[in-house]
């Protein structure tokens, strides 16, 4: 045993693996072939058994080809052993028992179901696994949580060798982070508003338990699908539910009708404001011109106080007779023709 360690540490620091020389071997497999043709005597025999055992080594050499479809990766296994990573294309290794090869596909998405499983005999139904799906929350609730998980392999090499079963793994770490997360939400929250919480709390946690891991996997997306109390008080709950909806839904409202009279509010208290202000700057404005007025009135007054005194008297019967209706008289004229006393009787003393 102590003497092929140093022989699979030679083939270790081989990595990369180097180009094969097929002339080199050629000429090996033609040099061992002639010496058993020597010792054989060159009979007829020998020949044959050349021949066979030539076909043989070069079956075995060509059971060495192999091809990596697009979208995936090959890991290649000298001795059991990580060897190379190859990429999609037509590829030779050392045959089997030398190397040996997986092939992991990198782009395909896979999903795990958490809590159910789809039901091979009805196409788009479900079976519910109540043995993953029922767990406790931190009021010592009882509900029922479904998740998918959706992934892929984003490292190949540890996928294939850190772990036995990479996707049991993560089947089991995806229920452990689910439980780990509703243990420490109440019932409440983990069905009605605290839903989005526990999703992303339940990614990270399965992220980190992923990575501690190495499992090689990465996810792309994980969604709750069903989080219910147990079936016996699920009306009840469901109740509340409804209840909690329309709570909000009124509270929406409420601070839709806010945030619509709030400004309309605001908008009405400019409006007064700027009203009044411009009433403000009226009144200002016209007591100022009426204080002006009196004062050059004041300043003709004491200049000619007949003149003035006279022209404020006309100017004020000239105000009062414009609004009221007035007939003129001349004496020298006989005015009964003239009066309409029909008129006159219908505007009343």
């Amino acid at each position: 045993m102590l003497q092929r360690i140093p022989f699979l540490h030679a083939f270790q620091q081989q990595r990369p693996q180097p180009e094969i020389n097929l002339d080199e071997i050629l000429a090996g497999v033609k040099s061992f072939f002639n010496r058993i043709g020597g010792r054989l005597g060159g009979g007829g025999i020998g020949l044959v058994i050349l021949l066979i055992i030539g076909a043989i080594a070069v079956i075995w050499l060509a059971t060495g080809l192999y091809r990596v479809p697009a979208g995936s990766q090959g890991v290649v296994r000298l001795f059991g052993d990580f060897n190379t990573l190859e990429g999609p294309g037509l590829h030779w290794r050392f045959p089997s028992p030398i190397t040996s090869l997986v092939k992991v596909n990198t782009e395909e998405i896979r999903t795990d179901r958490i809590g159910f499983r789809i039901n091979p005999d009805v196409p788009g139904s479900s079976v519910r696994a109540l043995d993953e799906a029922l767990m406790l929350t931190t009021d010592n609730s009882i509900v029922e949580a479904q998740m998918v998980v959706q992934y892929r392999i984003g490292n190949p090499r540890d996928f294939v060798f850190n772990v036995a079963n990479p996707e049991q793994v993560l089947h089991t770490a995806a229920e452990v982070a689910l439980r780990s997360i509703v243990g420490r939400t109440d019932l409440q929250s983990v069905i009605t508003v605290g839903r989005a919480t526990v999703e992303q709390d339940t990614r990270v946690f399965l992220e980190r338990l992923l990575e501690d891991y190495r499992t090689g996997i990465s996810l792309t997306d994980l969604k709750l699908q069903t989080v219910d109390p147990p079936d016996q008080v699920k009306d009840a709950f469901q109740e509340v539910t409804r209840a909690l909806e329309d709570e909000t839904r009124l509270q929406n409202e409420a601070e839709a009708y806010k945030a619509d009279q709030i400004p309309r509010a605001q908008g009405q208290v400019q409006v007064t404001v700027r009203a009044a202000a411009a009433f403000h700057t009226q009144q200002v404005e016209r007591a100022t011109g009426e204080g002006n007025r009196f004062l050059s009135l004041l300043a003709e007054y004491r200049e000619a106080p007949q003149v003035t005194r006279e022209r404020l008297y006309l100017e004020t019967l000239e105000d009062v007779l414009s609004t009221v209706n007035k007939t003129l008289i001349d004496p020298q004229v006989n005015i009964l023709p003239l009066l309409e006393l029909s008129e006159l009787l219908n505007q009343g003393p």
